[in-house]
């Protein structure tokens, strides 16, 4: 695909666009975004595939959107996945050392050890990631090669997706007649896409708000200590809108695009707008407050149960960086704001970053996870980790790991 085959592309499946981005390794090692296409989702809900059909024909549209736009063919994609299929659990294991200084190979043991330790019939692991090794007695160890000991130990976190969510991304990827060359989390993905080193290092939680569901992962120390989804997002806004200005929920989006705002205050209390009934019925001038008290009350849930997730898993003390939002839903007025006074900490949108070429039309939060998705392929063909998801065994777990290790303690 491509010249010099230098070329990754990013898909992703969200509730409320599919979206591919093409880009290309320049040889310094940047990426060049060559190519984007965006169309609305009919097919995946809450980030579940509910309809195969749908969802193959908004990729071959995107795809060929992409694929004209950078003048190059599409073969195989870097795919997110995310919602409720996906999880992150944190596992420790320890092992005796054949000789006492560590290599490679002992790593490559250890990592596999924590990836027997979680397998399970019912969900495939995508990623396993560690937070920090223990050489025997001293634990908190980034990188313990070449350290000598008697017993190497590792905290991960293995990041896992449920069987039948892959089965039915390969399904769709397999009819629209592309190969997949790695599923990557979505949060995983927005994070590399918007976080930087600092952040990650600090403390950082990143809240990626689609339509239907708003991903969470909480980094610290460079590494990812804690993965997570609410099935809550910018559709059950539109929801709430249609409902409470009992309005047809085309016209409750509309309202949401043009007029929302995260925070009642906001708003001007004399601000009215025009609003069309249910059924046909004519339009009412509906006060733009009571609009913005509907969009304030769920976003004021949102982020209270992000919060409770996070404080869940004694994390909340841990974000010096604070948080960072993005995803569609991010863009609305007073987001940040609205953030802030529930986690009572500093929060910024997320922008993707680390990108050349086409950033003017990919320099949005919407755009934050198929951006991260063509940098994880170009983190991969960096690091000549080009290959399919069914190439997978112990050599790869090594391979991931070392390319993990390199992109955050380099």
């Amino acid at each position: 695909m491509g010249k010099y085959n230098r070329q990754v592309v990013g898909l992703d499946l969200g509730s409320t666009k599919v979206s591919a981005v093409i880009g290309e390794v320049t040889p310094e090692g940047d990426l060049e975004i060559i190519g984007i296409g965006s169309r609305p989702s009919k097919g995946v809900r809450k980030g579940t595939i509910v309809d195969s059909n749908s969802t193959v024909e908004a990729i071959l549209k995107v795809v060929e959107d992409a694929e004209i736009m950078a003048g190059t063919r599409i073969d195989a994609v870097y795919v997110g996945i995310g919602g409720g299929q996906v999880d992150g659990l944190t596992t420790e294991v320890t092992m005796e050392l054949a000789a006492k200084e560590v290599t490679p190979r002992d790593i490559q043991q250890v990592i596999e050890m924590a990836r027997s330790k979680t397998r399970s019939d019912q969900h495939e692991t995508l990623d396993i990631m560690p937070i920090h090794y223990r050489l025997d007695e001293e634990d908190g160890i980034p990188a313990p090669i070449g350290g000598t000991g008697t017993k190497l130990g590792v905290s991960a976190q293995v990041i896992t997706a449920s069987v039948p969510a892959i089965e039915a991304l390969k399904k769709v990827l397999d009819q629209a007649k592309l190969g997949i060359q790695e599923i990557v989390a979505q949060p995983l993905a927005s994070a590399r896409a918007v976080l930087t080193a600092d952040e990650r290092d600090m403390g950082v939680a990143l809240l990626d708000i689609g339509g239907g569901t708003t991903e969470i992962a909480v980094y610290g120390a460079g590494s990812l200590r804690y993965v997570s989804s609410l099935v809550v997002g910018g559709n059950h806004v539109t929801h709430d809108l249609a409902v409470g200005l009992r309005t047809p929920v085309t016209e409750a989006e509309r309202i949401k695009r043009q007029y929302g705002r995260a925070l009642q205050s906001l708003i001007n209390a004399d601000d009215m707008i025009d609003v069309q009934g249910l059924g046909g019925k004519e339009i009412q001038p509906i006060p733009r407050k009571l609009i913005g008290e509907i969009i304030e009350c769920r976003v004021e849930e949102l982020f209270a149960l992000t919060l409770q997730r996070i404080q869940q898993q004694g994390l909340y003390r841990s974000l010096a960086a604070g948080v960072v939002i993005t995803g569609g839903a991010a863009v609305m007025p007073g987001m940040t704001q609205a953030a802030e006074a529930v986690f009572e900490m500093p929060v910024r949108l997320g922008l993707p970053a680390q990108i050349s070429g086409l950033t003017d039309l990919v320099n949005t939060p919407m755009y934050a996870t198929g951006v991260g998705l063509a940098l994880f392929g170009r983190d991969r063909l960096l690091a000549g980790e080009m290959y399919h998801s069914n190439q997978r065994g112990v050599n790869w777990a090594f391979r991931r790991m070392s390319a993990w290790l390199q992109k955050f303690f380099e």
